[in-house]
């Protein structure tokens, strides 16, 4: 806008004839008024057939009447046909689910990379996981007899980030 200089144009570039606006309403009622542009009208064009007014209201009341005697058609037979299709469907499901265990599922089946991943995703705290473990089930013998060469710890340490050993 500031390129063509729009925004220093003060006039709109429309003009009106002098009180325009004033006058407008009795030139136009002057010519409404004048009988001569009326006078060389002989008929209005549109005409009206005898007794038309009597005779409508007793037409309407038939055509409506005879659309009431079409016939309704219901449409309840869909309706049992997707109850049917349900029930079906639902059968089906109950008898695959239930004859097609091939293979019970247990923590053996499972493999352990899958359990970890799963752990890994879930962003469990060490306070619940430690609830899942039963005290009877860990004793202190378990970790006594555990031997760690000092080549594999050192090995540890190098690879291990410094920020895993800052506590929140």
């Amino acid at each position: 806008m500031k390129k063509e200089h729009i925004h220093n144009i003060k006039s709109s570039g429309f003009k009106t004839p002098d009180n325009y606006f004033n006058s407008i309403d009795d030139q136009i009622l002057g010519r409404i008024n004048k009988s001569d542009a009326l006078s060389g009208i002989e008929a209005p064009g549109f005409t009206v057939p005898s007794s038309y007014f009597d005779t409508v209201e007793a037409s309407i009341l038939e055509k409506i009447e005879d659309k009431a005697k079409t016939p309704v058609i219901q449409l309840k037979p869909r309706r049992t046909l997707y109850y049917v299709a349900g029930i079906a469907a639902s059968l089906l499901l109950l008898i695959g689910l239930v004859f097609n265990n091939e293979e019970e599922l247990s923590l053996n089946t499972i493999d352990t990379a899958s359990i970890e991943n799963y752990l890994y995703q879930e962003e469990y705290s060490y306070d619940e996981l430690a609830t899942l473990f039963k005290t009877e089930d860990i004793s202190e013998t378990d970790f006594i007899d555990i031997s760690i060469s000092e080549d594999y710890l050192d090995s540890y340490l190098e690879n291990i980030d410094t920020e895993d050993f800052i506590l929140d």
